[in-house]
């Protein structure tokens, strides 16, 4: 017998600034359901029954009547025997016929199917996991669709995990290929004050300012400001300049040029050191967002150190520009990309941070403030891919980012 699984994700995203730098979509699709199929073949293997022939001799010339005789009796008693022997052979070929037909006969359909629970309590940003059981368990197809009532509280793999994103209710039901179905209730439950993130503010919310305010700024940043620089594309920015790559981070934007594997962001075609970048391109604002790819591997101390280590190279090379740290914003809920990088480490680095810009000079600019919701997490809507990273804006997410800074720099 032989088995094939396969599993189908049918996902529609709209895909944001994606890890290799895609642009992000216009609008967040909701993601309700998962496919996940099997298929059992049945091949037998027959047993083929060898028969003999007897073989006769050539008659031998007449003998006595009493050889004669007992000749003739010895050939009734050998007619006897060759036919019980052939009533045995067939007597034999119909049980093998019979056993072959009942491993060929086909397995049945799915006539029922059940959930391991039938309703849960996740906390926010945990994970449970339901396991269906198909009825009789050696159906030859055993298709099954995942589904679920509000992808902004929940979401389901193609395992049937679990996902709980926001508080709220859901229901998710498991569907056969023949209609068969069961559900689970899902409740997400309001976490408690002392569970919630704080976001910091910014330091200016007094002021609002047109697209030519930025005409004298460059934005640094990772495949996050990618997005951005796609979006900035319709003029809200005014004439910004962007020097910003996918993977970027404090401390891999200090690497050598000629270093393997290095990821600087390019300048009118040529790669440059982020500190050489500002100074090509003249401006006098330099908007940093950066940290999202160091939290993960350098922890909250490490990566504010690479932040001082980097504007400290920043202004060597370019004394006169003033300095905005941006924030790093959240992941949604539920999401992490390593031991170290969540939304609790998010915020404690932009807490350092914001400290830091105060001891520095610099000016400290909080997106993740425009982008979280009540919890501290990115607001689903405004997430470009929330299967995958869930950290990258779509053009909603974006439009809102703009949006905030024209209120909170000056």
């Amino acid at each position: 017998m032989k088995k094939r699984l396969a599993a189908v994700l049918t996902v529609v995203l709209a895909v944001g600034c994606c890890a290799c730098g895609g642009e992000p979509s216009e609008s967040v699709p909701v993601v309700s359901m998962i496919t996940a199929s099997s298929e059992t073949s049945v091949e037998d293997s027959s047993e083929g029954i060898s028969a003999q022939e007897s073989q006769v001799s050539p008659e031998e010339p007449p003998a006595s009547s009493s050889e004669e005789s007992s000749e003739t009796t010895s050939v009734e008693e050998s007619s006897e025997e060759s036919a019980k022997e052939s009533s045995a052979s067939e007597s034999s070929v119909k049980k093998e016929s019979k056993t072959a037909s009942s491993k060929a006969e086909p397995p049945k359909d799915i006539t029922s199917v059940e959930l391991n629970e039938t309703s849960i309590s996740v906390k926010m940003g945990e994970t449970f996991q339901l396991k269906p059981t198909l009825k009789p368990d050696n159906a030859q197809r055993q298709d099954y669709t995942w589904e679920w009532s509000d992808s902004s509280v929940i979401s389901v793999d193609a395992s049937g995990l679990v996902t709980a994103r926001y508080p709220g209710k859901a229901t998710i039901t498991l569907r056969t290929y023949n209609d068969k179905t069961a559900t689970c209730s899902v409740m997400v439950p309001e976490p408690p004050e002392s569970e919630r993130i704080h976001v910091v503010s910014s330091d200016y919310s007094d002021v609002i300012v047109g697209p030519e305010w930025f005409d004298d700024v460059v934005f640094v940043g990772d495949s996050v400001t990618v997005g951005l620089s796609y979006y900035a594309e319709n003029g809200e920015l005014g004439d910004a300049a962007f020097l910003c790559s996918v993977s970027l981070g404090y401390y891999n934007s200090m690497w050598d040029l000629n270093q393997a594997g290095n990821v600087h962001p390019v300048w009118q075609g040529k790669k440059v050191t982020v500190e050489e970048g500002i100074r090509l391109s003249g401006k006098g604002k330099v908007f940093i967002m950066l940290g999202m790819n160091d939290i993960g591997g350098y922890g909250i101390d490490g990566t504010v150190n690479g932040m001082i280590n980097l504007t400290d190279r920043i202004l060597e090379t370019n004394p006169d520009v003033q300095i905005y740290i941006q924030s790093v914003t959240p992941l949604i809920s539920g999401m992490r990309r390593a031991d170290l990088l969540n939304n609790y480490n998010v915020a404690g680095f932009n807490e350092r941070a914001k400290e830091v810009c105060h001891e520095r000079g610099f000016v400290f600019v909080s997106v993740a403030e425009a982008v979280s919701d009540p919890y501290g997490n990115l607001i689903y809507d405004y997430c470009g891919d929330p299967g995958d990273m869930g950290l990258h804006f779509n053009f909603l997410g974006c439009s809102k980012w703009v949006e905030y800074l024209k209120g909170h720099v000056a």
